[in-house]
């Protein structure tokens, strides 16, 4: 090198305008291995369930561990570019987001996988703030709406073809390949970044940084969303799930008064000051609860409902991603445009009317009305997105540029692990609510239900089985229809659910806007 440290100033020198684009190219890639391990994974967990032998409330870990620990690690992000620089930063976080897809993918209990996802998640939080904080601090104010929107292109190339090959993996090769695949995008951005991000001199002394936040945080979210992930399996009421959820409440107050005590906190609490901030983190966390959770239950839904194959459900969610694609750049130009919260409302808006559309189907739904009611939602999602993220930072003095950054990543991705719990435990209790209630009609004075016993009983007799067990296998059969049905059912009510958080969600997002006319007021 020319010099001992490569400044963004010299590195415009050496390369031009054409610089920024490097930049952008370089968390690019790194965006779509991570995007990876986002997308693919949703459409393994029938798979996963089956491999181990485990239910829908412990596969779900697969991504709640990925998503509460990227949100954690999301606001150790500022810190470590402080410390180390983008480069070397970036460089560690591409490296651990490796070994963590390698112990992913040879995982053998769902426990060291799920350590695997962890790994993964730590490396995500840290890669998308800086990813973020690379491109604004190459481009210009004015631009900052476009360039995110076109970084965002990099984010869905993961969620338009990542399920598609996953489905492949799993239907023709293993569930573990999908672990496997984002490792060719990890090795160009470990390069690329060597060249193109910009490098400091390390300090002789660390900067001070807020561990025993970091630490409260930590353990305070994976306690809480331990006592939700488990309280359906072992009673809301139960010592184990209540002592999770009392000690993670806890444990969340005492770092939100700790915040406002630490001399270098965690979480920057000044920047809730500014009500356009505050408001759009609030929408942001909302935004990600249904986010995350439509993107895991909708492939669940279709092969475990309508017994699609892996690939026929990454299929479905593939049109949805392409719309997105289309969508992020013209997103990223109406956010240079418009106030936030026009878009950011909007986007809201319709995600609510796809899922509300979404609510009503079964298992006769076609294909193609699937993937129209997800391409409704992907619509509000490309609209909503670009418009969070500049939004937080347009909100945020220069000087916590880095902060605000991850600090709008970290309130969406904690919204996403605590949306697919949460609506993970609401599924399962609505399924088991149904199931009651349909058991309950299932009595000799049922005249549809006496005919269908006495149909299969009929059936299994012309198929040889003895007489003795055509009762019982009757109602064996019967039990299995109840449960498909309070499945079904179950499901419905978790989409109703999604959009009904959406459409109210849209209430903080519109008051941005007048917090937005008091702040210049």
């Amino acid at each position: 090198m020319a010099a001992d440290v490569d400044t963004i100033d010299s590195l415009f020198e050496r390369y031009g305008n054409v610089y920024r684009w490097l930049v952008t190219l370089t968390v690019m890639i790194g965006a779509i291995a991570m995007g990876f391990a986002t997308s693919m994974v949703n459409v393994a967990v029938p798979a996963v369930m089956g491999a181990y032998g485990v239910g829908l409330d412990q596969a779900q870990w697969m991504a709640t561990g990925f998503l509460a620990t990227m949100s954690t690690t999301m606001l150790l992000s500022s810190w470590l570019i402080e410390v180390l620089g983008q480069r070397v930063t970036y460089f560690l976080t591409m490296l651990v987001f490796a070994i963590g897809s390698l112990i992913s993918a040879t995982a053998p209990n769902i426990d060291l996988l799920v350590i695997g996802r962890v790994l993964q998640g730590a490396a995500t939080g840290v890669g998308q703030p800086l990813a973020m904080f690379s491109i604004f601090s190459v481009f210009p104010p004015e631009r900052r709406g476009m360039a995110v929107g076109l970084y965002g292109l990099g984010t869905v190339l993961a969620p338009t073809f990542g399920p598609i090959l996953g489905g492949l993996a799993i239907d023709h090769i293993s569930w573990r390949y999908l672990f496997f695949l984002p490792l060719p995008f990890c090795l160009p951005a470990m390069l690329m970044c060597l060249i193109f991000m910009p490098t400091k001199k390390l300090a002789r002394k660390l900067p001070p940084f807020d561990w025993t936040g970091f630490l409260l945080m930590f353990v305070a979210t994976f306690l809480l969303l331990a006592g939700l992930s488990n309280g359906q399996r072992w009673g809301w009421d139960s010592d184990a799930v209540v002592l999770r959820l009392v000690g993670g409440s806890a444990l969340m107050a005492i770092f939100v008064w700790w915040e406002t005590k630490a001399e270098y906190p965690f979480l920057d609490l000044t920047l809730f000051r500014d009500k356009q901030f505050a408001l759009i983190m609030l929408a942001g966390f909302v935004f990600g609860a249904g986010l995350f959770a439509s993107g895991y239950f909708i492939p669940v839904f279709v092969q475990s409902i309508q017994n699609y194959s892996a690939t026929d459900a990454g299929l479905l969610l593939a049109p949805g991603g392409l719309i997105m694609m289309i969508f992020f750049p013209l997103a990223g130009r109406i956010t240079d445009s418009f106030p936030a919260h026009i878009p950011i409302s909007t986007g809201l808006l319709i995600f609510a009317i796809g899922f509300f559309l979404i609510s009503v189907i079964d298992v006769n739904t076609g294909f193609w009305a699937l993937v129209g009611y997800t391409a409704i939602n992907r619509v509000g999602l490309s609209l909503a997105i670009p418009s969070l993220s500049a939004g937080a930072l347009k909100a945020v003095p220069s000087e916590k540029l880095a902060r605000g950054a991850s600090s709008a990543t970290f309130f969406r991705n904690l919204g996403g692990g605590f949306g697919i719990t949460l609506l993970t435990a609401f599924f399962e209790h609505r399924a088991q609510f149904h199931s009651e209630a349909l058991t309950a009609t299932q009595t000799s004075a049922n005249r549809t239900t006496f005919e269908l016993l006495g149909l299969v009983e009929r059936l299994l007799g012309e198929f040889g089985m003895p007489d003795l067990a055509q009762s019982s296998g009757a109602l064996n059969y019967l039990s299995t229809v109840i449960q498909a049905q309070a499945s079904t059912l179950g499901f419905q009510d978790t989409f109703l659910m999604i959009a009904a958080v959406a459409l109210v969600a849209t209430g903080p997002a519109w008051m941005i806007g007048q917090a937005g006319k008091d702040g210049r007021n």
